[in-house]
């Protein structure tokens, strides 16, 4: 199951990661090659059988699900020519394991500040957290150039796992009274069960959630300023289905 959102990254190809409102024209691009990624010289490539080609890899910071992208050539007016024509789109959850997207051609830019790219391949909601595009020509540079890459994405929390049934996480940790549960589940006509444990294996306290559609927040009553400081263990149930959480109470 996934739950889509407009969520997007910006990749500048200088491989700063960073959300899209940072542009008051976001879907424009200047025309400096401070604002881009150029590469003069081969160097190993990832991807071991691509040998020594010229190459960018993003590392996300974690795995996202991947939709639409959209590129924006090289585009500083007198090395238009540096802009890539045909690439490898590579996606990996490890960088060490890749699957191709496939080999696709990218418009060349214009130059002009005006600029707004073009849009790219899908990934068709694949997971991954590197993306890496190698080059395979230009338009007759010596060097080869990229400005930024959009990718669409949905938040990973709300693509459930069928044999998971649900996805849950647990904050404040540590936590000084209560805690709050963010939920999302295949089923949410299903109430939760949860358990709260010390360490010894105990129950402390016990209740259950009913869950409405559209909320992923619920709020669970521990009353902490009861317990001791230490570990606990809270468990969680739903349709047979069960997660657990470390919980530490501090002062």
């Amino acid at each position: 199951m996934m739950k889509t959102q407009n969520i997007y990254i910006l990749l500048l190809a200088v491989l700063s990661i960073q959300f899209i409102q940072s542009q008051c024209y976001p879907d424009r691009h200047s025309t400096s090659w401070y604002d881009g990624w150029v590469s003069c010289e081969v160097s190993q490539n990832p991807i071991a059988s691509y040998g020594e080609t010229h190459w960018i890899m993003y590392d996300l910071g974690y795995d996202y699900v991947l939709n639409e992208t959209k590129f924006w050539n090289a585009n500083e007016p007198k090395n238009l020519n540096f802009g890539i024509n045909a690439f490898h789109l590579d996606y990996s959850l490890d960088g060490v394991t890749w699957t191709n997207l496939g080999e696709f051609n990218m418009e060349q830019a214009s130059g002009l500040s005006t600029y707004e790219g073009d849009e790219g391949p899908d990934f068709n909601a694949v997971k991954a957290r590197y993306v890496l595009v190698t080059p395979n020509s230009n338009y007759g540079g010596n060097c080869y150039g990229l400005s930024e890459l959009k990718i669409s994405i949905t938040d990973p929390f709300l693509v459930i796992d069928e044999e998971d049934g649900f996805n849950a996480s647990v904050y404040p940790n540590p936590f000084v009274d209560n805690i709050t549960l963010r939920l999302v589940a295949l089923d949410e006509s299903i109430p939760l069960d949860y358990t709260l444990y010390d360490i010894l294996g105990r129950s402390i306290t016990s209740n259950n959630i009913t869950m409405y559609a559209g909320n992923e927040t619920y709020n669970l009553e521990l009353n902490g300023s009861s317990l001791s400081i230490g570990v606990y263990i809270l468990k969680i149930i739903q349709n047979g289905k069960e997660q657990s959480f470390k919980l530490i109470k501090k002062k």
